[in-house]
């Protein structure tokens, strides 16, 4: 395949500079974004745990103290019924009651005192309810001997109670609360139920009630006032409060589904006053913050991305006119470089054109000598113009090509990547523009080309300057002459060229510093010290590798490995 089919065939290059100028924006975005917003994040972080602790310890505060509030609050409501129902029994009319007339004119004025009062009935020593006055309507004879609070009153010395919430004789969810008045047989106990709903709501117009879900619990975690939202009388409860302290706060448990809640143990029932959080203030918004901190948040973000993304324009900008310079003055130091070679190449060259020139000059002379009559004899053959003119124009076109080649390599030209062989670019160096110097220097040149390796795109004129600079080192490093062996071949997605001496090698110190500008081992006024500092920049721009092996006496071998960007 010609290496004109072969470009044709190719697809467009890609923009290496346009793609190399995203590249590094992206990463100095990137890396601007970590080094501003990384400290900031961390301040969000720290300021967020420090208020989410803060608004919890509030929080628990807060619902400790509402709690304790309520349960005074709610203590104060039960011990005022109990008041009432004693200065009932405790009234002198009381003793006279003898039907439901008298008895309804009493449950009237609890009522006015609270509405929570359902009914009124006042039991026996025995038990037996003597008269009721009421919403219920006891068709037998009621008799509560064997009811908890009956035996509180008569068995324990108890001089009031307040039941839990039960269903009893009417079937109705209900408290009882009773005091009792006398001994033994001459006992009377004055009775009433209690209105759950009316204590429903007024534990609803308690203090603090718009903020929290308040519910009463007995000590089995039983619901005993509630409100909708939070329960239902007589199920049981998730808040089931610790008996220690009385007072406290019990954090959420999320396998429970149960929030965090405060409680209060009241002193005239065995019940609990719970508390959460009702959730309807506007102190804290999106992710535990205050309302107006995600806008200002989100507001400074923005602003710092804005900074940043005029910040990463303005550094990538200098960057790049940075490399561009580097890149123009790393030019002008290859063409300096490629300038000092061609002075070494100078008389080379001048031996290579000696030979057409001689050429020329044995054909003209021939042609002259039989244009002269006086030279000429009658054995003489006829002179055979064509073939002298034919050899005059061979030396003249080898002399053209000569020259031109050398102009073409000192020219400081454009990078041009076109597809090339490797062995064709080795083979111009040691035939055409060193071929004379290596021969007069008694060096024997040795071939070890992989054919396999196919033409790679590259720039023709810098791998020329990279490989003179190699053999002339190693013709320097054999001044006795020796071998100079060139081998190329495929190491994996890389194509390998090493150049061979059996020269005076290098020691390790000459070794690390063998790629670095102006420095050369080579006596003074013979050597420049900068080409293979530039021909390491060369191959570095062809995304190549470049390095050398050698020891003491044994000779150098440099290779270069180039990418196998295959045409």
């Amino acid at each position: 395949m010609t290496a004109q089919s072969v470009g044709a065939a190719s697809s467009p290059p890609v923009n290496r500079a346009d793609q190399s100028a995203r590249e590094l924006f992206w990463a100095t975005f990137v890396r601007l974004l970590l080094l501003y917003f990384a400290p900031l994040l961390l301040l969000v972080v720290f300021f967020h745990v420090q208020y989410s602790h803060l608004l919890k310890s509030s929080l628990r505060a807060h619902l400790a103290v509402i709690a304790e509030h309520q349960a005074n609050t709610f203590d104060l409501f039960l011990r005022e019924r109990l008041v009432n129902l004693g200065n009932v029994i405790d009234n002198p009319a009381f003793a006279q009651v003898d039907g439901t007339g008298n008895l309804r004119e009493f449950l009237t004025t609890l009522q006015q005192t609270s509405d929570a009062f359902v009914d009124l009935g006042v039991v026996s020593s025995r038990g037996d309810l003597l008269s009721y006055v009421g919403p219920v309507v006891y068709t037998t004879d009621v008799n509560y001997r064997g009811e908890d609070w009956f035996q509180a009153l008569t068995e324990h010395d108890e001089r009031s109670v307040i039941t839990e919430i039960y269903l009893g004789y009417r079937d109705q969810p209900h408290f009882t609360i009773a005091v009792g008045r006398g001994e033994g047989t001459s006992m009377r106990i004055l009775r009433s139920a209690l209105s759950p709903e009316r204590l429903s709501e007024y534990l609803r117009t308690l203090e603090g009630a718009n903020e929290v879900h308040a519910a009463v619990v007995s000590a089995q975690g039983v619901f005993q006032v509630t409100t909708p939202r939070v329960g239902e009388i007589l199920r049981t409860s998730p808040f089931i409060p610790p008996k220690h302290p009385e007072r406290g706060f019990v954090p959420g448990s999320d396998r429970a589904g149960r929030p965090d809640f405060a409680y209060a143990w009241l002193s005239e029932t065995p019940w609990a006053l719970v508390v959460t959080d009702a959730g309807n203030g506007d102190a804290a918004g999106l992710f535990g913050f205050p309302t107006t901190f995600f806008p200002v948040t989100v507001a400074v973000f923005l602003l710092m991305g804005v900074v940043i993304l005029v910040r990463t324009r303005q550094v990538v900008g200098r960057q790049l006119a940075a490399e561009r310079q580097e890149a123009e003055l790393s030019g002008q130091l290859v063409h300096a470089a490629r300038l000092a070679s061609v002075g070494e190449l100078a008389a080379g060259i001048a031996h290579e054109i000696n030979n057409p020139l001689a050429i020329i000059a044995e054909e003209v002379g021939v042609m002259q000598d039989s244009m002269d009559p006086a030279l000429a004899t009658e054995d003489d053959e006829p002179l055979d113009l064509p073939e002298r003119l034919s050899a005059i124009h061979d030396a003249v076109f080898r002399c053209r090509d000569i020259t031109r080649k050398l102009l073409t390599f000192v020219r400081q030209t454009e990078v041009s990547v076109e597809p090339h062989y490797i062995r064709e670019i080795l083979d111009e160096v040691v035939d055409v523009l060193l071929g004379n110097e290596l021969a007069v220097s008694n060096v024997e040149v040795v071939r070890r080309y992989d054919y396999s390796i196919p033409q790679i795109l590259t720039d023709r004129n810098q791998l020329i300057q990279v490989f003179v600079n190699l053999v002339k080192n190693a013709m320097d490093a054999m001044p006795n002459g020796g071998t100079l062996t060139l081998t190329t071949q495929r190491k994996g997605d890389n194509a390998s060229i090493s150049v061979k001496d059996t020269g005076c090698g290098m020691t390790p110190d000459q070794m690390e510093r063998v790629f670095m500008p102006f420095f050369t081992t080579k006596e003074p006024g013979k050597g420049t010290g900068l080409g293979l500092s530039v021909s390491y920049s060369i191959i570095q721009s062809f995304s190549g590798t470049f390095y050398v092996e050698s020891a003491p006496a044994k000779g150098s071998t440099f290779v270069v490995e180039l990418p196998l960007v295959v045409a």
